[in-house]
């Protein structure tokens, strides 16, 4: 981030990777960040949805490029950074917000495969392209990694024991990222949300959803909106001075 000549500082995030910016609050991520002039490769493993999100927001005249990407996959992912690098001088920010939640399953019924595949997608996915952005960042004066996990990482989440390990992990992978590459200038911050208004919450059993609004002492989920704007702010000067934070937007869910 920069200041102007003039004094004022400027929201000068110029590129940034979304992943999982297809839909739910990564689409409202790769919006609100494209909203503000920022240039934004929106990868997910549907490229067709990740393709539509970038034409809808070119149709403005803003800059956005689809990419498919599996995130679990860790020489794909060096590869996409290996392809951005030839598309763009430096990347100013990274939001992994590829996730998923798998089947509800007691751990006695989960199978290694279930295991094995939310943890594929939310740790390992999030580790891969952490690693390929701090050996990008380092190298060009600093960044901006922004990784999401989920009130579920703070709290226990019975029948998801996966998702809940997944997401835990997340931020302390988060805190202990952000204390080895503080010295390059590169910030590490995560995000986790409480029940926001996304397929994901359309796929949960209507009983847990109702239980999950009468424990919420605000009576609403929240909206993929309101969690993009949190990702505006930690990518904004304003933000300069926070490093290995986890932001929990919960509507007071989790006090």
């Amino acid at each position: 981030m920069k200041q102007a000549a003039d004094g004022p500082r400027v929201y000068a995030c110029r590129t940034a990777l979304v992943t999982g910016g297809a839909s739910g609050i990564g689409r409202a991520v790769s919006k609100a960040l494209s909203e503000r002039g920022v240039r934004v490769f929106i990868a997910d493993i549907d490229l067709a949805r990740a393709t539509d999100v970038a034409k809808e927001l070119a149709k403005d005249g803003r800059r956005a490029e689809a990419l498919r990407l599996d995130v679990s996959a860790g020489p794909q992912v060096a590869a996409a950074f290996g392809d951005l690098r030839g598309q763009c001088e430096g990347l100013d920010l990274v939001v992994n917000g590829a996730a998923v939640l798998g089947d509800t399953v007691s751990i006695e019924d989960m199978t290694d495969e279930q295991w094995r595949r939310v943890l594929a997608v939310n740790l390992d996915g999030t580790f891969y392209c952490c690693r390929e952005a701090v050996r990008w960042m380092r190298g060009t004066g600093g960044g901006r990694i922004i990784n999401f996990s989920s009130v579920a990482g703070l709290m226990p989440t019975p029948g998801a024991l996966h998702y809940s390990a997944s997401k835990g992990a997340v931020i302390q992978l988060t805190k202990t990222l952000a204390r080895e590459v503080a010295r390059y200038n590169i910030r590490v911050n995560a995000v986790a949300p409480g029940y926001i208004q996304t397929p994901m919450l359309d796929a949960m059993d209507a009983a847990f959803r109702e239980q999950t609004l009468h424990r919420t002492p605000l009576k609403r989920f929240g909206t993929p909106e309101e969690i993009a704007g949190l990702v505006v702010f930690l990518a904004s000067p304003e933000a300069d001075f926070f490093t290995g934070q986890v932001l929990s937007p919960n509507g007071g869910l989790v006090i």
